[in-house]
């Protein structure tokens, strides 16, 4: 058994879907070729003799070649069919075109000529080939022949891998009941996982507010992170069992040797499974209250049309965060307006009546766009992300502003929300790309736009604290580091001023507060954000239904009791132990 950070409960058993990078060597000469790795004297070689080896060498090139192809337009085919049943004509279409580009006669008469004046490999010549014509798109004004660069670039990488590794590695392709094991999941490559799939995730890096971790909480998919070697530990292929509540991951296991173990995590997830189920009718059919009446506006932070509907089935009320980035990793471009409209259209109808809380396209950093060309920073956390990113994009800004204000102008209750502002201009920016009339607010996760709050408060009409960033940004903690994950600390004192001190000036404006950071989807958090006068809370999927068993234990005078003592407590730790008194003996409802 090894030990990591208990992320998201539940328990978890199947076969381990190992994933790693697949590096393809770069500047390895053919076999056979003068100067290659099968070359076998350093000279002496008569010119006819090195003539006739080079010629060799470069027919089994075009050879390996043309079967890497068939390879890689056999993968490209699946998922034209698989991506038109699950998003549509419109997105299949995009891979419809990587199959004419693989099928082109220049790409094949482009790598032979390379191969047979150049004596590189086979994958060597057709990343050269397609680097050579992506900068060539780059090079046109038109910013819709610029992001076919991406395009290039990516099937040349997908081509060299089937004819390095007789293969292309689908995450789509994994499974049932498979156990994700990674260094680090990040969102891109969650957005092509079948989710639907997976058992259980557990990652050598993170902490419990890394994506994967915020991920499988909002999926109630049981998950464990900062698993120390898990990678070295775990092979491919063997069953593995996670205790997402412990924190245990059991690697491994014997189906022979280990069946009493095996067979006491299948009973365990089984009953897991049924109580998900009780649990999920009990918090559809019980509204979000304290225990003296007073309602409390509980949302859910989502990324995805299903999620939508998942959100609507555990009865919560509307979404307080759409990442829209997700939707922007799930396509290989820039989405137009009319795809993102449509998109976010399938969401509020989810939801409708309640509100749709969009924000705006936040990559960058932990969240990069394979196609968006950023430029690599030392430390993107502080660099393109967010409003910044968009700001340089300017026609990218203007369709997701305008995919909403459409939503809005259909009747929608549809809000924008805009990531990582620092002043007052960048609102203004979005303001007047928006049509017609559509709600305008920020997320405060950055110092600046905690201390400049009252200049951006006239501009907005809501604000939603990013508790994630904002208290890595205030405690300078890196929250996906598992080697300072004991330094993120939601309830620092300096951390709670600075949402006491949002709450009230917000409020002294007239305008409403919400949080839709991780901090929302945990009963103590969330009740010390409701001491604090926070009006909306956005929670993980999954985390409503105990957010709403607390609520009924807790009324507004012991919200009223908690707020003096976390803003009087001296320690984080004197805080949160506040805050956990008054929920810890909650209960299971459901049950």
């Amino acid at each position: 058994m090894i030990k990591g950070i208990a992320a998201s409960s539940g328990v978890g058993v199947g076969l381990a879907v190992v994933m790693t990078a697949r590096e393809v060597p770069q500047g390895t000469a053919p076999a056979g070729a003068p100067g290659g790795v099968a070359a076998t004297s350093t000279g002496g070689a008569t010119p006819g003799a090195a003539t006739a080896g080079a010629a060799t060498a470069a027919a089994s090139e075009k050879q390996r070649f043309r079967a890497g192809r068939e390879i890689a337009l056999s993968y490209y085919q699946d998922l034209v069919g698989r991506v038109r049943d699950a998003a549509g004509e419109e997105e299949a279409e995009i891979f419809e075109g990587h199959i004419e580009i693989l099928g082109g006669e220049d790409l094949e008469e482009g790598v032979d000529e390379l191969i047979t004046n150049t004596s590189i490999s086979a994958e060597d010549a057709v990343r050269a080939f397609c680097e050579e014509n992506a900068q060539e798109f780059e090079e046109l004004e038109s910013e819709y022949f610029q992001q076919r660069a991406s395009d290039i670039r990516d099937i040349g990488s997908r081509l060299a891998e089937a004819i390095h590794f007789g293969s292309i590695a689908d995450l789509g392709d994994i499974p049932e009941e498979s156990v994700i094991v990674a260094e680090e999941l990040s969102p891109s490559a969650t957005a092509r996982l079948d989710l639907g799939r997976v058992v259980a995730i557990v990652t050598e890096k993170g902490g419990r507010t890394s994506h994967a971790a915020i991920l499988a909480r909002s999926l109630a998919i049981p998950c464990v992170t900062g698993v120390p070697g898990v990678l070295a530990q775990v092979p491919a292929g063997q069953l593995v069992a996670v205790d997402g509540d412990s924190g245990e991951v059991w690697p491994a296991l014997d189906p022979k040797g280990d069946s009493k173990t095996l067979e006491s995590f299948r009973q365990r997830a089984n009953n897991s499974n049924q109580l998900k189920e009780q649990r999920r009718e009990w918090s559809k059919s019980t509204p979000a209250q304290t225990a003296d009446g007073r309602s409390i506006l509980l949302s859910a932070n989502i990324g995805t049309a299903a999620e939508a509907e998942a959100a609507r089935e555990i009865g919560a009320a509307g979404s307080g965060l759409v990442r829209s980035e997700f939707f922007f990793m799930r396509v290989k471009e820039f989405p137009s307006r009319k795809q993102q409209a449509e998109e976010y259209r399938k969401i509020c109808a989810a939801l409708a009546p309640h509100t749709v809380t969009i924000r705006l396209l936040d990559c960058g950093a932990d969240k990069p766009l394979p196609y968006a060309q950023q430029s690599p920073e030392d430390n993107p956390y502080l660099g393109e992300r967010g409003i910044r990113f968009l700001m340089n994009r300017t026609e990218q800004l203007r369709n997701q502003v305008e995919a909403i204000s459409e939503i809005a102008a259909e009747g929608y209750a549809v809000k924008l929300m805009i990531p990582m502002v620092i002043s007052a201009s960048e609102v203004r920016v979005v303001r007047e790309a928006a049509v017609g009339s559509v709600s305008i607010g920020i997320m405060v996760e950055t110092p600046a736009s905690v201390i400049a709050l009252d200049r951006l408060l006239p501009e907005v009409e809501f604000v939603s604290i990013g508790t994630n960033d904002l208290t890595q940004y205030i405690l300078a903690v890196d929250r996906g580091n598992a080697g300072v994950a004991p330094l993120y600390q939601e309830f620092h004192p300096a951390v709670l001023a600075a949402i006491d001190y949002v709450v009230n000036h917000s409020h002294a404006a007239g305008v409403p507060v919400g949080v839709c950071g991780d901090m929302a989807s945990r009963p103590a958090s969330a009740v010390a954000l409701l001491a604090l006068g926070v009006d909306q809370l956005s929670a993980g999927i999954d985390a409503i239904p105990d957010l709403k068993a607390a609520l009924r234990k807790v009324t507004s005078q012991d919200l009223e009791n908690l707020a003096r003592q976390l803003l009087s407590a001296p320690d984080a730790d004197t805080a949160r132990q506040a805050a956990e008194k008054l929920v810890h003996d909650v209960g299971r409802p459901w049950e």
